[in-house]
């Protein structure tokens, strides 16, 4: 007969749940086993903080829910990090774990309940071993339905219990993407035929529906210049009237071309602070938000019109009703805005306060743009860093784009460039990071390395907490305290199998090609910062 944890083991294989990340302990041990004996992929991190960041950012890449698991107790309390991170991104995560023994005093009991209650997760608990597989589609499917992770306790003294007649797997049915209401789109396109120079903003949600082609197709009719929000980076990368990312890392000639528009289309955008910059970009234009979570509208400011529905299917509503009825569009106006950005020099932006031991993180970033492998994915950790990393290094595919930094958690970036590499092989994953977050995980570097995945971790070492050191210096205190004394951080990635070299100057840059073509493990490029340039002003 078969064991209760050999029934779970078949049904993850069975919902096509591959790979499977986490960290073994006695409530998960045993169906682990099962799952690689049955050809299942397991990837286990060093630390259960890194097992959701993993599946978080595989998720991302892959559009499916990621699924990890990891032990009772303090294997569950170590995921709480990750795991508010991922329920503040919506990211479809399905998080496995299982309540200590049946003893009252025994000293890893845990009110997992809470602990996912308190995350903002999702919770479903196996109550009868009869239940486990009804259970687990269960979870799945709330994954799916509520867009966030879910924690699945499936207690640890069933596993050994006989599994007996279980549900059949049913795989989890996404939503249906909803049309745009005809009062709705009546409404914007009013306020669209009015517009003289419109411009198209695009978030993750656009990114998500497969927008790309209706919002290049709408933004040719209406002869509008395209942006997006961080998380959407790079959407639009060759078109040639990308204005890049809309906010506060908005490059001079985008600031000017959104301050002259009159109307701003937003696809699937929550526009929060950092894309409206702090509302100042935004505050008092003319925007029409389309969403199919109506919660982000009017969130975080005032919106002329919003419409409810999928980034796509109105982007291509729209396109269609201004098929029917001519709109004119200023052609003179994207003609300027053309020429505009053709001859932005991002190097023009700013002034480069390179030195003889350290670099510039702009001009360092983009000569990394340009002498990384073209073919790359990246994942950023969240910091100082990302003024200079986020603007200046691409990514040609969207989709191979994430960012651990929905919680403002220090230290996520490392795991999650090891599910990007999971998911996208095929391409080397970059992954940005500061030496503080560095510093935070570094023992995933271990994964990586016993993983052979194709990684590029770029480390920004200034050798302090950037950001600290620059809001210290506002309050007038002394900004020295957030300097920190690591170890040689070229040496640390050597010491756990990586190739590395540490970079003072730029054209120590041209080294990098030699280092990533052909890439088979990870590779450490450690680029010294002077910490007293802010570059977040």
């Amino acid at each position: 007969m078969m064991k209760i944890h050999q029934a779970v083991a078949t049904a993850l294989l069975d919902h096509g749940v591959n790979p499977l990340f986490g960290l073994m302990g006695d409530a998960n041990m045993l169906y682990v086993g099962d799952y690689r004996e049955l050809g299942g992929r397991f990837i286990p991190s060093s630390h259960e903080v890194s097992s959701v960041g993993m599946a978080n950012a595989w998720a991302q890449a892959t559009g499916r829910v990621g699924v990890t698991t990891v032990t009772c107790g303090p294997g569950i309390a170590n995921t709480f990090i990750t795991l508010v991170e991922a329920v503040k991104s919506s990211t479809p995560v399905l998080l496995m774990t299982g309540d200590a023994p049946l003893e009252p005093t025994h000293f890893q009991q845990l009110d997992i309940a809470a602990m996912a209650a308190a995350a903002g997760a999702g919770y479903e608990v196996v109550l009868e071993p009869s239940q486990a597989i009804r259970t687990l589609n269960r979870a799945l499917q709330r994954v799916v339905s509520e867009r966030r992770p879910v924690v699945f306790n499936l207690p640890q003294h069933m596993l050994l219990l006989e599994a007996g007649t279980q549900e059949p797997v049913t795989p989890p049915r996404a939503r249906a993407a909803a049309a745009p209401g005809r009062a709705d789109l009546a409404r914007a396109l009013d306020r669209i035929r009015a517009a003289k120079r419109p411009i198209i903003l695009a978030g993750k949600g656009a990114l998500n529906a497969g927008a790309h082609e209706a919002l290049v197709c709408l933004a040719d009719q209406l002869a509008a210049p395209v942006t997006t929000t961080v998380l959407a980076k790079d959407l639009f990368l060759d078109h040639p009237s990308n204005l890049g990312i809309c906010g506060g890392l908005s490059h001079p000639a985008a600031v000017q071309t959104i301050s002259e528009s009159d109307c701003i289309l937003v696809f699937g955008a929550a526009l929060n602070a950092y894309t409206t910059h702090n509302r100042e970009l935004l505050d008092g234009s003319n925007i029409i938000q389309i969403d199919d979570t109506p919660a982000s509208f009017g969130k975080y400011l005032h919106v002329a019109e919003t419409v409810p529905a999928d980034a796509r299917l109105a982007a291509e509503a729209i396109s269609s009703a201004l098929t029917e009825h001519r709109r004119d569009a200023d052609r003179d106006w994207l003609e300027r805005v053309q020429a505009r950005l053709r001859s932005h020099d991002p190097r023009a932006d700013f002034d480069d306060q390179s030195h003889a031991e350290t670099i510039d993180i702009r001009t360092a970033s983009i000569r990394l743009n340009e002498v990384l492998p073209a073919r790359r994915n990246m994942v950023s950790d969240i910091g100082r860093f990302v003024f200079g990393a986020w603007p200046h290094i691409t990514t040609p595919e969207p989709e191979g784009f994430t960012t651990m930094g929905a919680f403002g958690s220090v230290g996520l970036g490392l795991a999650g460039s090891l599910g990007m590499a999971a998911a996208r092989p095929d391409a080397p994953t970059v992954c940005v990071i500061g030496d503080g977050g560095f510093m935070m995980n570094p023992t995933e570097l271990a994964t990586a390395v016993r993983e052979s995945m194709r990684l590029i971790v770029v480390i920004y070492d200034d050798g302090a907490y950037g950001f600290e050191w620059h809001k210290m210096l506002n309050f007038g205190a002394d900004p020295a305290h957030s300097l920190l004394a690591w170890p040689d951080l070229e040496s640390v990635a050597k010491a756990m199998g990586a190739t590395s070299r540490t970079i003072r100057r730029l054209d120590e840059l041209d080294e990098v090609p030699k280092l990533t073509d052909d890439i088979d493990g990870p590779v450490v490029l450690v680029v010294k910062l002077d910490p007293t340039v802010n570059i977040a002003q």
